[in-house]
């Protein structure tokens, strides 16, 4: 009590103090106040040890007989492909951007003086509707320019930016905070009389550059187009009016186009600015670089089947999908295969024989193409083979590594003749498409005599262009496939083509000493339109001119290297591989119902047969039948399924009475039976199937029909 009174009097005497002193250093309130204590860091001074289990995500397979040092190797070559593909992906996106960077870079150091020119360097930057690539150019813009530039580069995106007091503060805090001992602390910078600022005060930043002077102070709007108009104007003219003091430089990141950023901001904001526009490389030139890397690459752990890859694709261009949601979905795949894949097991150089079981052999002996082997083993008549394939199990691992091997080579075939293929450009497919056509068909007959059609039209230059870049791919190889160069494995063919070569080149150089021009007789040059009048009426007739001994020489030319060409072409389908099923995944229904929501069935089908999800045995009917242990929706969607488009509610409670009811076994009574059928419509009404009628008072609009 006597504590009490005293803080009362204190109390009262404050209470008519006309002002008041605060001293911070005074003994009494410092000795009550705590100490402030520095920030340290929490880091364990040893690591601690994980869990085993805890690592481990892959689930057993083989119903659940399957080895776990089996199921560590899975995720083990999961991990170790995907990162593999993903450091090639990084490095594709890094470079795309690179052209982009120097541009920027040249722009910025080539511009005069911020005071000079009264307006604001401005670099436009169009990147086009792939916002979320943007991440990745502005970050290499970001660490480039203050390499490069001796800039500091603020990035703002339309989520900082509020308001006017929020930017400011957002830029004053990068610029001037910098990292002291203690990782989280930070120093914000002071006058040199010490003086603080308010942290939306451009003032300090000022203060800050006098003595940590810059070039340029870059502020980087990643998507300008979603800031506010009206507070993207007041930024700029803010900037303006201190650029005699603080050298602002501004990027933005346009989706569209210049000309409309510009209509969004006022002539007087715009006059302030002055700059040039640069391109990026579009998202669809970026997705045929990833496609080579990560999909048609000579050397990938996984090679995805052309179904899956052209719903990637087609999902790409038609939603304009993301290039991040692009390379989502190829890791999904690889982690689809590898983690539903029990054989994936044997792609592992580390694979030990006795980590194998009988499970993974007697797997292996029901695979398609397998049992397409002992088939044809048995057809023709060589049953030994069969019998050792079914039963001998050492033949069986040896032969799945000699397949291994050769599916391999496999890859490199496909990829060497789809050069061939794609050095006369005569084709109308690109290299995405006939890739896809050689996975799923192989290069077969037509797509022979298509090519081969295209280069007896050829005219003599063009020829020679196509043997050249024939060769030199030979000779060279392909690094965006990881191709080296194979000329020292088909010598006699290199030799061939270079002698072709040489034979074109001396031909055109005599028919040009003759005056005349070269050609083969299936080019459209040598079809010659005659004209004959015969009794007052005219015939056309068509014939072949008449060709010289260097046409006839190049006709056949033409004639052997088509010959040639279709004798190396030809090549299987990646299916026709035996073992193919452990290299080769294109399944479609993993990756469709996980980026391909499809909601509006899934709850009809939870609401039509429930069983199906919650797998109880007082769900499961016949025939789509109604019993009363159903739930209370899936009662009503029964009923809501055999109604028009106006449902009465009386009605409908009657229905749902009569399967519910006392009349029945277990049966609610009234009371509960109303609760439980008044929740289930509103769970009805939530899930958008009805609605209030506005016709009829007692009655609801059906919303929805089952399949439409």
């Amino acid at each position: 009590m006597a504590i009490d009174e005293s803080l009362k009097e204190t109390y009262e005497d404050k209470q008519h103090q006309a002002a008041y002193i605060f001293d911070p250093l005074e003994e009494a309130d410092g000795a009550s106040r705590p100490a402030k204590r520095r920030k340290v860091s929490k880091k364990p001074s040893k690591p601690e040890t994980q869990d085993t289990d805890a690592w481990l995500t892959f689930q057993p397979l083989l119903g659940g007989t399957e080895d776990e040092r089996c199921v560590r190797l899975r995720q083990r070559l999961f991990e170790t492909s995907w990162a593999k593909i993903d450091e090639r992906i990084q490095r594709i996106l890094r470079m795309t951007n690179q052209s982009t960077l120097n541009e920027v870079i040249s722009f910025l150091q080539a511009t005069p003086h911020h005071a000079s020119t009264g307006k604001i360097s401005s670099a436009f930057i169009i990147t086009g509707p792939n916002l979320a690539s943007q991440d990745l150019l502005f970050e290499q813009l970001s660490e480039a320019l203050q390499l490069q530039v001796d800039a500091q580069v603020v990035r703002l995106r339309s989520g900082d930016a509020s308001n006017l007091k929020a930017v400011l503060k957002k830029i004053i805090r990068d610029v001037t905070a910098r990292e002291t001992d203690d990782e989280n602390d930070l120093e914000l910078a002071m006058a040199r009389d010490g003086r603080k600022y308010l942290n939306y005060d451009l003032e300090a930043l000022y203060a800050y550059l006098k003595s940590n002077p810059r070039r340029h102070i870059i502020i980087a709007f990643q998507d300008s187009e979603a800031f506010e108009s009206g507070l993207l104007s007041d930024l700029i003219s803010l900037f303006n009016s201190w650029l005699d003091r603080i050298p602002f430089v501004l990027l933005f990141g346009v989706a569209t186009s210049v000309e409309l950023f510009q209509a969004r901001l006022l002539k007087s904001t715009c006059q302030c600015l002055y700059g040039d526009q640069f391109d990026v490389e579009q998202s669809a030139s970026i997705i045929e670089k990833i496609f080579k890397a990560a999909i048609a690459h000579s050397d990938v752990p996984l090679r995805l089947g052309p179904s899956l890859v052209h719903s990637l694709l087609e999902r790409q261009r038609d939603q304009v999908s993301s290039i991040p949601v692009f390379v989502s979905s190829l890791k999904y795949a690889y982690m689809c295969h590898f983690y539903a894949n029990p054989l994936t097991v044997f792609l592992s150089d580390a694979t030990e024989t006795e980590m194998l079981q009988a499970e993974h052999l007697e797997a292996v002996r029901y695979l398609p193409s397998v049992r397409r082997l002992v088939e044809a083993a048995i057809e023709k008549g060589d049953t030994k083979q069969a019998r050792l394939l079914l039963h001998d199990d050492h033949h069986v691992r040896l032969l799945l590594q000699g397949c291994l091997q050769d599916s391999r080579q496999w890859s490199l075939d496909v990829l060497r003749k789809l050069k061939i293929l794609t050095a006369a450009k005569s084709l109308p497919a690109d290299f995405t498409g006939l890739y896809l056509d050689a996975i799923s068909r192989g290069i077969d007959i037509d797509h022979i005599t298509e090519f081969t059609e295209s280069i007896k039209r050829m005219q003599p230059s063009d020829t020679e262009a196509f043997l050249n870049q024939v060769l030199d791919d030979i000779r060279n190889g392909d690094a965006s496939l990881g191709l080296e160069q194979w000329a020292s494995e088909i010598e006699q063919s290199v030799s061939l083509l270079t002698n072709m070569l040489a034979e074109v080149k001396a031909l055109q150089a005599d028919a040009e000493e003759q005056g005349s021009v070269l050609r083969s007789k299936y080019s459209g040059q040598t079809k010659v339109l005659r004209t004959t009048v015969i009794a007052q009426k005219v015939q056309l007739s068509q014939d072949t001119a008449a060709l010289t001994k260097e046409d006839k020489a190049y006709t056949e030319l033409i004639d052997k290297l088509v010959g040639h060409i279709k004798e190396v072409l030809q090549c299987d389908s990646a299916k026709d591989q035996c073992f193919n099923e452990l290299w080769l995944f294109d399944s479609k229904a993993p990756y469709r119902d996980v980026f391909i929501p499809r909601p509006r069935g899934v709850v009809e089908r939870a609401l039509s047969r429930p069983h199906d999800y919650l797998n109880c045995s007082c769900c499961e009917t016949k025939e789509d039948s109604i019993v009363p242990s159903l739930p209370v929706t899936a009662i009503l969607y029964q009923l809501y399924l055999e109604t028009g488009s106006l449902i009465n509610v009386a009605d409908l409670w009657s229905a749902y009475y009569a399967i519910v009811g006392e009349d029945v076994a277990e049966g609610l009574d009234e009371r509960a039976a109303l609760v439980l059928f008044y929740r289930g419509l509103a769970e009805m009404r939530a899930m958008g199937f009805v609605k209030q009628s506005r016709k009829k008072a007692d009655h609801i609009a059906k919303l929805a029909w089952k399949g439409f």
